[in-house]
């Protein structure tokens, strides 16, 4: 059994056009105008249910369009962005605005804003970036724990909240707080089921992982996004069936380069293919 390959974290949420559960702008209403909220929340479900993130970048500069002063979505664009020169220039914009911020939306902001510190701080391969990861990493536990306990319906916050504590105590964990947090509804969130399979093949559990990865294809019902088949490339991976894992991280690779979960996946499959 190989090893969860999962490199973007939070990765990211939402639907505005969707279910309840699927909308948690109402955190932000008070700090952002509808029309950012409306690119912010699309940019979400673009990451995190459909696994595109080049769109989610394109979605995230029309939030700074319409409301440049909204740090949230400058702090996801942060996370989203290549350019290392940009993501610096966030993180100081950030940092100089982010005590205008109070109250759940800090919450958030301090949880987003110390992500972007940490990918500066190991793409400059700062000789701190170890220590800075598992105090961010833990930052964002603690603050989202908070926000998914007072804002049940929000499940893109309850996923990134599900991904720190795998980073931070493993599969297991997780595992068990998605289900004891989450309801039937989001349970079929395309993330959070393509997630579940991902750990469940971890913990080896591999049955229940093709079941849960062949239903988010059923969810997704659109074989031009490529969600499920970098999910179904993880869960092949790690049973080490490689050939049918690089099938899928091609597909998915193909359908978005930017997606890093499938193109990192792709590389690591290539070179064990190799040898």
């Amino acid at each position: 059994m190989r090893p969860l390959v999962k490199y973007f974290l939070p990765i990211f949420f939402l639907c505005c056009q969707g279910k309840p559960e699927n909308q948690p702008h109402h955190i932000y209403t008070s700090i952002a105008s509808d029309s950012a909220l409306y690119y912010y929340n699309l940019g979400w479900k673009q990451i995190m249910d459909d696994g595109n993130y080049g769109p989610a970048e394109v979605s995230y500069r029309k939030v700074l369009k319409h409301d440049p002063d909204f740090l949230i979505g400058k702090s996801v664009l942060g996370r989203l962005t290549l350019d290392l020169e940009e993501r610096l220039k966030i993180f100081k914009e950030v940092e100089e605005g982010k005590d205008k911020v109070t109250g759940d939306e800090r919450l958030v902001l301090d949880v987003y804003h110390a992500l972007v510190e940490f990918t500066n701080a190991r793409e400059q391969k700062s000789s701190n970036a170890a220590s800075l990861r598992e105090r961010v990493f833990k930052l964002a536990e603690n603050n989202l724990r908070a926000i998914v306990h007072k804002y049940p319906k929000e499940v893109y916050m309850k996923a990134e909240y599900i991904e720190f504590l795998h980073a931070v105590h493993g599969p297991e964990i997780a595992l068990d707080s998605l289900i004891i947090l989450t309801s039937p509804a989001q349970k079929e969130n395309p993330f959070l089921l393509g997630y579940s399979a991902s750990m469940n093949a971890e913990v080896g559990n591999f049955e229940l992982a093709l079941q849960q990865a062949k239903r988010l294809q059923e969810v997704i019902g659109d074989s031009a996004i490529p969600k499920s088949y970098a999910v179904l490339a993880d869960v092949y991976f790690q049973m080490d069936s490689l050939e049918l894992a690089k099938i899928n991280a091609d597909r998915a690779n193909m359908l978005d380069p930017r997606n890093l979960d499938a193109s990192r996946l792709k590389s690591k499959i290539d070179a064990l293919l190799k040898e």
